[in-house]
């Protein structure tokens, strides 16, 4: 229980903490992972792309947070490494990706726990004698 909540809080906390960047800050360094994508920096602002990716990241956190939604969880995992590998490609370093490997494992763990807890709760309803009727 204990390490789902925490899970949880730190999926959370990773996606909110960075679609902050995009929604609330517009931080410049952006620009240039759109640029490895193909879209310059006046088709960001025009579309308002920046903040539209934002937020969401914002809302997958806090999906994570309330309904770690398996299918999502995943969809999140696969996000969180395809954006981070921008950076190396937008000319930082790879240790840049590799820091924030705990960020992009970390929806894979709830996901683990999710399952694990899914199948435990089904083997127990097994194990549960099924409700008598009112024999008359």
């Amino acid at each position: 229980m204990w390490l789902g909540i925490l899970l949880r809080l730190a999926v959370a906390g990773a996606f909110v903490g960075h679609g902050a960047y995009g929604a609330i800050l517009a931080k410049p360094s952006w620009f240039d992972y759109f640029a490895v994508l193909g879209i310059d920096q006046a088709t960001v602002s025009r579309y308002g792309l920046m903040h539209a990716v934002g937020w969401m990241e914002i809302g997958l956190g806090l999906v994570a947070l309330v309904l770690p939604i398996p299918a999502v969880l995943l969809a999140m995992f696969a996000w969180k490494v395809l954006t981070e590998l921008l950076r190396p490609a937008a000319g930082e370093l790879i240790w840049e990706f590799v820091e924030r490997a705990s960020n992009m494992v970390a929806p894979l763990a709830l996901l683990v726990v999710v399952r694990n807890r899914r199948r435990h709760s089904v083997a127990l309803d097994e194990l549960r004698p099924l409700p008598t009727e009112n024999m008359q």
